[in-house]
């Protein structure tokens, strides 16, 4: 690897599960010959950050709680810089009392009408500050209520500070590269504005898909690149067109198995309980003999959050047959009026309500609930208060109708058909999985086909290999030195448990005696794979570490690939729905496949 200097903004420290592999990734780099330089807060974002949110704690806390956080994020920054040896610089040594002048005048002239349009040096620095509010708040638009807009105007001031302190920072040090774990959260965003305004290349990192195996494996993207274009890319459609290994099967096998259990926080739904489809089925008043078709809502939020911060690309020149979900849930509702023997299940999404992340209500659940009174007969509301774990439904769906949900690829993982209409912000896994129609014409006659053709082992192929090429490629495993799985004691359901339990963390993380975080380092290490995939995609300057040449060759057959499904299938049969009676249920379905030869 040819000499390089790499600065790390890293101002969280206090997320042990973003900083540690973080540092994994930047001491296998430096093991490469690059050199390495840390950027650490000393307190500069008190009145709140995510290190807080991260937590447990609002912006409604105290600042006695906001600056016990601090102090355990000091903790953990100065073990994370003395057992890796990077030298650091603190952001608040490069802000002087005009930038806080300056800070405190925008930030206090800022109103409810004016905030998207703040710019500084060109930057979009009143979209780019909303990020994390708009999620925490679940804000659609850029509608934030009166109430709410002063926490907003303390991370604005907080955001710009560090765009003034990052150009300081860039001529001091004179790195090649910038890098930083999540480049969606505000200051991180000012940080890489700031450079990629002078001509550097940034890199963005994030833990993996992987349900469970989230944190112990790590992503890394070029400037504005995300996952949304490895959808298109050269390197995923080489990837679709080889088999699957048994190495691959086992990791996606583990991920839909982590889905199932609901330990994850990424994880919304509620745990499967191995329910009776006969007992769904009565549940919501569907006949045996009818056809189920699942109406999955997706979060309007985090897609708003993400194009007020320039996250996604331009889509406008994409085929998009309706102009919203609510437009697409009104032909569907109308649809269902003209096929009268089909039964639809409407799923409001989890994160609308308070649930084990959020205790907010977004704003658009109103919208949503005047809407379900325009549905008909034949369509019934599942709500997060109904307690119906979506891997319970799956057991009488019959299709799946997806707009922009990941339910989509998670059924067809277990053979369902999928039809979509064209959506040019569709992102959340590649198009290949679903029957896509252009027209309203064509979507009915895709449903209806699909109604009739029903399962199908294909499903079950695609979707295997874009989740293969995600946790293998799209991802670089860690897990030799980090160990982050969901725990599995964390209450599944909002209510007095959570509430207990992340009290229960708070304290462990903000007093207690890093000895987990002190065996991590004693132990880490990484694979030399690893280290020159990083380094290779960053000294060629690759767009994602799915680019790089270093990855080692993978090898499979078509039959070895239908044999590892299959007996993914009879695992199922044995095991997770070995209790089932019903006839009319997925279980048997894929039990008279498994019959056949």
């Amino acid at each position: 690897m040819k000499r390089v200097k790499l600065l790390f903004f890293s101002p969280f420290a206090n997320i042990w599960e973003h900083a540690f592999p973080e540092g994994l990734v930047a001491e296998g780099l430096r093991d490469r010959d690059a050199e390495i330089v840390t950027v650490r807060c000393d307190g500069l974002m008190q009145s709140f950050c995510v290190a807080m949110s991260a937590s447990g704690l609002t912006a409604a806390d105290t600042l006695r709680k906001k600056k016990q956080v601090c102090a355990a994020c000091r903790k953990r920054r100065n073990l994370l810089d003395s057992s890796f040896g990077f030298p650091s610089v603190l952001i608040e040594r490069y802000i002087t009392a005009d930038d806080r002048a300056e800070a405190e005048r925008i930030s206090a002239g800022a109103t409810l009408e004016s905030w998207p349009a703040i710019a500084l040096d060109g930057v979009a620095i009143g979209r780019y500050a909303a990020y994390e509010f708009l999620l925490n708040y679940k804000v659609l638009g850029t509608e934030i209520s009166a109430e709410l807009f002063p926490i907003y105007q303390e991370q604005l001031r907080v955001s710009i500070l560090v765009l003034r302190a990052s150009a300081r920072i860039l001529d001091e040090q004179q790195p090649d590269a910038v890098i930083t774990y999540n480049r969606l959260y505000g200051v991180n965003h000012a940080f890489l504005a700031i450079a990629e305004a002078r001509g550097l290349p940034t890199y963005t990192l994030q833990g993996g898909g992987h349900v469970t195996l989230r944190g112990e494996t790590m992503t890394m993207f070029l400037d504005s690149n995300t996952l949304f274009q490895e959808l298109d890319s050269v390197n995923w459609q080489s990837f679709a067109s080889t088999p699957v290994n048994e190495f691959e099967a086992n990791l996606v096998n583990s991920h839909l198995d982590g889905l199932m259990e609901a330990s994850s926080a990424f994880a919304y739904s509620s745990a499967f309980e191995a329910a009776e489809p006969d007992d769904i089925r009565a549940r919501f008043n569907i006949a045996e003999d009818a056809p189920v078709l699942l109406i999955p809502m997706s979060s309007e939020d985090e897609l708003n959050a993400a194009q007020l911060a320039d996250l996604l690309p331009d889509t406008s020149h994409k085929p998009n047959l309706f102009a919203d979900q609510f437009a697409w849930i009104r032909y569907l509702f109308e649809f269902a009026r003209q096929r009268p023997g089909y039964r639809f299940i409407l799923r409001l999404h989890p994160r609308m309500f308070p649930n084990k992340r959020e205790s907010v209500v977004a704003p658009v659940v109103a919208r949503v609930m005047a809407l379900i009174d325009e549905a008909p007969a034949n369509v019934v509301i599942n709500l997060p208060s109904d307690d119906v774990s979506i891997y319970d439904l799956l057991q009488i769906v019959d299709v799946v109708l997806g707009y922009r949900s990941s339910v989509g690829a998670e059924f067809a993982a277990y053979g369902l058909p999928v039809v979509a209409p064209a959506n040019k912000d569709f992102f959340s896994y590649p198009s290949e999985v679903n029957k896509t129609a252009f027209t309203e014409d064509e979507f009915a006659t895709l449903i209806d086909e699909a109604v009739t053709t029903g399962w199908s082992l294909e499903n079950m192929r695609i979707v295997y290999r874009w989740f293969a090429f995600l946790f293998t490629r799209i991802a670089v495993d860690f897990s030799d030195s980090v160990n982050a799985k969901p725990i599995a004691i964390r209450p599944k359901k909002p209510g007095l448990r959570l509430w207990l339990w992340r009290k229960m963390v708070y304290l462990i993380i903000q007093f207690g005696p890093l000895i987990r975080e002190r065996l991590a380092l004693r132990g880490r290490s990484s694979s030399e794979t690893t280290k020159d995939i990083f380094a290779d995609t960053i000294v060629n300057r690759r767009a994602s570490l799915t680019a790089s040449s270093k990855w080692p060759a993978r090898s499979s057959s078509l039959e070895d690939e239908t044999r590892l499904l299959r007996e993914r299938l009879a695992w199922l049969e044995a095991n997770a729905w070995s209790g089932y009676r019903s006839r009319a249920s997925l279980a048997a379905t894929v039990s008279a496949v498994l019959r056949k030869k």
